[in-house]
């Protein structure tokens, strides 16, 4: 009887052991690490926590300068806007009206940014059709990378990582002449 009974208190500490284990989350090695990105020079660069540049990629961003204001003004927006979440996005396709119809447009992933007032803004990877306008003025909104550029930044990448989109001088030009209309 005395047997069974360290058997017994053996397989509880055992699985209470495991159940333990299950319950805890592995801390992320990349917390504290942050993305800004420069609507100016067109470029994402990851830091490390002491705020060491640690990578910089060229990006293409909103269609129009400026803050964003309104959906589908083709603004990026500016500020602070943390990830939220992030998605396999490999098949899912989107029709730009080129004439080429749908593409895969967001690359292998998307990274979600929390942007209040607006849905689906993130950082995503591109289409072999736009490759070539990375480093310019051509999103609807997202920060939009090389997908070899991106599959480097994923691993950075998780939910409540600090991002910051940064206004360049024609942003702050074109928000100064709409703020002076009104």
């Amino acid at each position: 009887m005395k047997r069974w009974s360290v058997i017994l208190a053996l397989l509880l500490v055992f699985a209470g052991a495991a159940f333990a284990q299950k319950g805890k989350t592995e801390k992320n090695p990349y917390e504290g690490y942050s993305m800004n990105i420069c609507k100016g020079t067109f470029s994402l660069s990851v830091l490390d926590p002491q705020g060491q540049v640690l990578h910089t990629f060229p990006v293409a961003i909103g269609e129009n300068p400026g803050q964003k204001r309104k959906s589908g003004d083709c603004k990026t927006p500016e500020g602070v806007c943390p990830v939220t979440h992030i998605k396999n996005v490999k098949g899912v396709k989107y029709d730009y009206h080129d004439g080429l119809g749908p593409v895969e447009a967001y690359g292998p992933y998307f990274i979600y940014l929390d942007t209040p007032g607006f849905k689906y803004i993130g950082v995503h990877g591109t289409c072999p059709e736009r490759d070539d306008r990375i480093g310019t003025r051509d999103s609807k909104g997202c920060i939009r990378l090389h997908n070899e550029d991106l599959m480097t930044v994923l691993p950075y990448a998780h939910p409540g990582m600090t991002v910051r989109i940064v206004p360049g001088l024609r942003d702050i030009w074109e928000d100064w002449l709409i703020d002076r209309k009104n």
